[in-house]
């Protein structure tokens, strides 16, 4: 059995429903940087994220990310081997409005929309697992929003970090590991801050003993404290 990393869509169903999906698509091997889904794209197929071939227990992240009106470009989150993206082109009958773009080496299995809809009916426990998938990211989106009105920089991306610790860490000797491979830029993106900004903050962090870190890489030492900085902001 694969050991899915918690909360994403196979962490959630059941061994008998995850071994029938893995087994409708092969998985195909892609590289870090590698466009999945583009904007636009209106392709009717969901893809599950897996590890890359050579390293199964590897996070394999991808991220999503929309260009607005005025060029700027959004990320609206972190998506891990086990999740599911393209799942909402099932509901709409639109273009998709997000980039998927991998972080790192990952592996993918791409199902027809007619084929994730008959796996869906098969097992009603993955409805569910879906159901509850979509209202989670529901849920960080709004969370997220109500943050960048109400918080400053610092005070969202402490937020931020410790909500990937938390949902994608992995424990080190010096504390814990963020999971996924995010640069200031990116880091910026997600929380709607300029990068020398998101940097700025960082090197407060490292300074206050809070966390190490070195390029695209964050390990929270203090948790407590870290996460300290958005409570009591």
């Amino acid at each position: 059995m694969t050991d899915w990393p918690a909360g994403t869509f196979m962490s959630r169903v059941g061994d008998l429903a995850a071994s029938r999906l893995l087994s409708l698509a092969p998985p195909r091997h892609l590289p870090a940087n590698q466009v999945l889904i583009a904007q636009g794209d209106e392709d009717e197929q969901v893809m599950l994220l897996g590890p890359p071939e050579d390293e199964p227990g590897d996070a394999a992240c991808v991220k999503v990310t929309s260009v607005l009106r005025n060029g700027t470009e959004a990320m609206f989150g972190i998506r891990l081997r086990g999740d599911l993206v393209g799942e909402l082109s099932m509901f709409r009958d639109t273009p998709a409005i997000a980039t998927v773009t991998s972080c790192s080496a990952l592996s993918v299995r791409v199902f027809p929309h007619s084929v994730f809809e008959s796996f869906l009916e098969e097992h009603p426990e993955a409805w569910r697992a879906l159901l509850a998938m979509v209202g989670e990211r529901l849920e960080w989106a709004d969370r997220h929003r109500a943050e960048f009105v109400g918080y400053e920089v610092e005070a969202r991306l402490a937020r931020v970090l410790v909500d990937l610790a938390e949902r994608h860490g992995t424990s080190t000797p010096l504390g814990t590991d963020l999971g996924v491979r995010l640069s200031h830029t990116d880091l910026g993106k997600l929380i709607g801050a300029r990068t020398d900004a998101v940097g700025n903050a960082i090197r407060r962090f490292r300074s206050e003993g809070l966390l190490v870190s070195s390029y695209r890489n964050v390990v929270i030492v203090d948790m407590e404290r870290l996460n300290g900085v958005y409570e009591n902001a």
